[in-house]
């Protein structure tokens, strides 16, 4: 008994000596913390999560380049307390995946091959010595082609014109006024006579062989066409691959161009501006239409205005001869790259250009189409491209009034259930291919360039976008109202306008609610952009940018013309 009662009292004393270690009396408000983590060049939201993009080098001498982390710490300041440790994994030169930990306080230098695709992933460790507590962070880094995802413009005067590039990597946006130049310093600029700009992406067939094609195509006053790869400007197709044999004078006025491409229903048709015009689809090569149309009906006497393309027709608008002519799209068009460039000389289109017959005599002579001015033509396809009508825009000069009006096709007697309704078997038959109804369109005043008027499939309500002197207005077909949008800058007129894309592909993301517009003042010029919510209204989160000189401070001519060039998948469709 006496023994126990001892062992207690010992217990008993050594735990009142015994010091507790443990952190129970800690002020955690007093602990140093790590709360953001920020790099430079800052990162990016894509599909890889958090994304650093690196230009690719253009020459050995930008080869290395430097990542910079900056800190928000609770209590602490600098990085005097705190150790770095950067885990990257990459594939090295020799096609091995390799994995490296460096130890640097506050930066990362990572080698980049000059024009090539490289990528890092990296885990980021940063210890608190003070604490021993660390904070970690994943992101990557990617290299990307000069031009990827940027906006080229053609500007100055005919005949010592420049094309000129907009480009946001990351948080940083270069602007350039000679994108060419930067590629090639030694050079000889091909842009000097470029009166015009159009765009396609577009994954190629050739050898079944699903490789991504991209295509910025100039045309030249001097009745040319060149393509460019954008992305490092890039010498890619001739003339005598864009344009017809045997044709030098075809002077570009404008690109039409409806579908998706996606599912390769893409078409085009470029007007000229003496009224002949080329058609094609997804591939960048274009065709006379009905070159070898055997049809005794076949057209070959006209001036195309306006023009648009349906699900299954190119349909015009003949100011010669005061009628609307069609063309079947099931034709000979090349599915490849590779049929195109090696028997493009024995591909020609064999559908005949045709009357449309379509008869004005129930429109009221004040109205009927017949001798006014045709300035554009569109498809409201978003939602329903199988079904869609054409419309075409006639301005009367004499009056000033503007006139809608709604192609609907007919049907033939063998489509008793109603599912074809543009059927070919009307061609060439001399009947009527469309009824036709039109509407005044009241308040519609576009300015004197009527060039500025456009539509967007991006857009399911009936809207129609045009510009006057410095503002952009939105008009309401359906009803007659318009809406002032937006208002340039610095007293500057607008001359070119063009939405990022006006396609209904699901991969081009947001690109479609922004609009560019070119403008001009005296001999200067500048780029403005907006971005347009799924209403139409100016996106207030979104603040318009302006730009009138490089990053240099060179600044811009009167601006021709615009183009946005992005890559394919520009954006994962979120099906």
């Amino acid at each position: 008994m006496k023994k126990t009662l001892y062992t207690l009292l010992v217990a008993s004393l050594l735990t009142a000596c015994y010091e507790d270690k443990g952190n129970y009396d800690y002020n955690f408000s007093e602990l140093n913390e790590i709360t953001k983590v920020t790099f430079s060049p800052a990162t990016v939201e894509t599909i890889d999560g958090k994304t650093i993009e690196l230009q690719q080098p253009l020459n050995e001498s930008e080869t290395t380049k430097r990542i910079e982390v900056a800190l928000e710490q609770t209590i602490a300041s600098g990085m005097d307390n705190l150790e770095f440790m950067w885990v990257r994994t990459y594939i090295n030169e020799e096609g091995h995946q390799t994995k490296d930990t460096i130890d640097t306080k506050g930066y990362l230098e990572v080698e980049l091959p000059v024009g090539k695709d490289m990528r890092y992933d990296v885990l980021l460790e940063v210890k608190d010595n003070t604490t021993s507590l660390a904070s970690y962070t994943n992101f990557v880094i990617k290299t990307r082609p000069i031009f990827k995802n940027s906006l080229f413009f053609l500007h100055g005067a005919q005949g010592s014109r420049k094309l000129g590039n907009i480009e946001t990597i990351g948080a940083e946006t270069k602007v350039r006024t000679d994108a060419y130049q930067a590629i090639n310093p030694e050079g000889t600029n091909p842009f000097m006579n470029a009166i015009g700009l159009s765009y396609s992406t577009y994954y190629d067939l050739s050898h079944n062989d699903m490789k991504q094609s991209n295509n910025l195509s100039i045309y030249t006053s001097k009745g040319e066409a060149f393509t460019y790869e954008p992305f490092g400007l890039k010498y890619k197709f001739n003339p005598n691959f864009i344009y017809p044999a045997g044709t030098n004078d075809f002077m570009f006025i404008r690109n039409i161009e409806t579908g998706d491409p996606s599912n390769y229903s893409y078409y085009r048709c470029v007007l000229s501006r003496d009224g002949r015009f080329y058609i094609g689809n997804y591939i960048v090569k274009l065709y006379i239409p009905g070159q070898y149309a055997s049809d005794p009906n076949h057209q070959t006497d006209y001036q195309v205005t306006a023009a648009t393309i349906t699900k299954n027709h190119f349909v015009l608008w003949d100011a010669k001869n005061n009628r609307f002519l069609y063309i079947s799209k099931n034709d000979s068009f090349g599915t490849s790259e590779y049929d195109v460039l090696n028997y493009g000389q024995w591909m020609t289109l064999y559908k005949p250009i045709l009357d449309a017959n379509v008869d004005f005599s129930h429109i009221p002579s004040e109205a009927n189409p017949t001798g006014k001015k045709a300035v554009y033509a569109y498809i409201q396809y978003r939602e329903n491209y199988d079904e869609a009508h054409p419309f075409f825009i006639f301005k009367d000069e004499n009056t000033g009034k503007f006139y809608q009006y709604e192609l609907t096709p007919l049907l033939t007697e063998d489509d008793k259930d109603g599912k074809s309704k543009d059927d070919e078997k009307n061609e060439g038959t001399g009947e009527s291919a469309f009824s036709i109804s039109y509407k005044e369109m009241r308040n519609f005043e576009p300015g004197e360039n009527l060039n500025l008027i456009c539509y967007n499939a991006y857009f399911t309500t009936n809207y129609i976008f045009y510009a006057d002197g410095s503002d952009v207005y939105r008009y309401n077909i359906s009803n007659g109202d318009k809406t002032l949008l937006y208002t340039v800058p610095e007293e500057y007129t607008i001359n070119v306008m063009k939405f990022r894309v006006n396609n209904s592909c699901s991969n081009t993301g947001d690109l479609g609610y922004i609009l560019t517009l070119g403008l001009s003042k005296g001999s200067e010029g500048a780029i403005a952009e907006i971005k347009l919510n799924t209403a139409s209204d100016l996106d207030n989160e979104f603040e318009p940018l302006f730009y009138n000189q490089s990053s240099d401070g060179e600044k811009f001519g009167v601006i021709q013309d615009v183009q946005f060039a992005h890559e394919y998948m520009y954006q994962v469709p979120n099906y």
